[in-house]
């Protein structure tokens, strides 16, 4: 059996009229946003394109025919307008073309495949689509399932076949068409893996380097180093745990909290030498998990901090 039947050639009788789609209004759509708080979630331009979508095909959010996800923060956002595998069903039988279809599995574990097989009033013979599963599965960035995946996934991978099968089986009427959340990558395959924190051994490193270079300094120079403040380079338990004011106060009261963690990305990556690509990534993480402006120029003060203190350092040891 191939991936794709060919479309037969034979026609059974002419093709009927498809039925009407009511337009959906503009206000609708925005009721639809204001009602379920997606309007202030949404920037301008995902609004936009909400809307567009949903009014180009003539789709009516209110009645769950389609809807959008938007998950990450800051360079991992996205937004992903979608719609139920019924809604190709529903569109399908509106054509009038429709007689008849079924699904079923075939295989197991990753061997495991939906068919697909669509009965049209004007072709002769049916329409047969078949959906892989490893060509179909939705995985996180370590390599195991996604939650959907892992509770029903002989559902999912019916329902992408259902989705394919029937765009194809219809090209003119469902072309285009927003996919089903099964055929898409979720929140949980596209995020990126968590950072991993500097570790104990990591951190007392670090000190051991700073005191080491601080001894050395003392002892071939009478120059005295208490001036500037060294400290341990350690992480503190969270991003709220800091008892300097003056370091995370708010400097930048006109900028957005993307342009802040773009200031403390700019500033990490001109400072690279001064940390490890672990602590980088675990500030830049908590940064972006407190939501924020505070927690951001709490974390801004934090990597200024440990560049002082690792200056103080190269400068007494110079």
């Amino acid at each position: 059996m191939t991936n794709v039947s060919p479309f037969p050639a034979a026609i059974r009788e002419p093709p009927p009229t498809m039925l009407a789609i009511p337009d959906i209004p503009k206000q609708t759509i925005l009721d639809f946003l204001k009602a379920f708080g997606l309007a202030s979630q949404l920037t301008e331009t995902e609004k936009l394109q909400f809307i567009e979508v949903a009014q180009a095909f003539r789709l009516n959010p209110f009645r769950r025919e389609v809807h959008c996800v938007v998950y990450g923060e800051g360079e991992y956002r996205r937004m992903s307008i979608v719609v139920g595998y019924e809604v190709y069903l529903k569109r399908a039988e509106r054509t009038g073309k429709l007689d008849g279809w079924s699904t079923r599995i075939e295989g197991e574990g990753e061997n495991m495949k939906a068919i697909v097989e669509i009965h049209r009033k004007d072709w002769a013979e049916p329409f047969i689509h078949e959906a892989y599963w490893q060509e179909a599965v939705q995985k996180k960035k370590d390599g195991t399932l996604t939650a959907f995946w892992t509770k029903q996934p002989r559902f999912q991978l019916k329902k992408v076949a259902i989705s394919q099968g029937f765009r194809l089986c219809f090209p003119d009427e469902l072309g285009g068409l927003p996919y089903d959340p099964s055929e898409l990558p979720d929140a949980e395959s596209l995020a990126p893996a968590a950072p991993v924190p500097p570790t104990a051994a990591d951190l007392a490193q670090a000190a051991e380097s700073s005191a080491s270079l601080a001894s050395t300094a003392t002892a071939e120079s009478p120059v005295s180093i208490a001036s500037p403040s060294l400290e341990p380079l350690s992480a503190p338990s969270s991003a709220t745990n800091f008892e300097h004011p003056s370091d995370h106060r708010d400097r930048f009261p006109d900028e957005s909290v993307e342009t802040l963690l773009g200031r403390l990305e700019a500033f990490l990556n001109e400072n690279f030498d001064a940390l490890t690509d672990k602590h980088c990534e675990w500030i830049l993480s908590q940064a972006r998990k407190s939501r924020d402006r505070q927690g951001v120029l709490k974390m801004l003060g934090y990597s200024e901090k440990v560049v002082r203190n690792a200056s103080a350092v190269a400068s007494a040891s110079a």
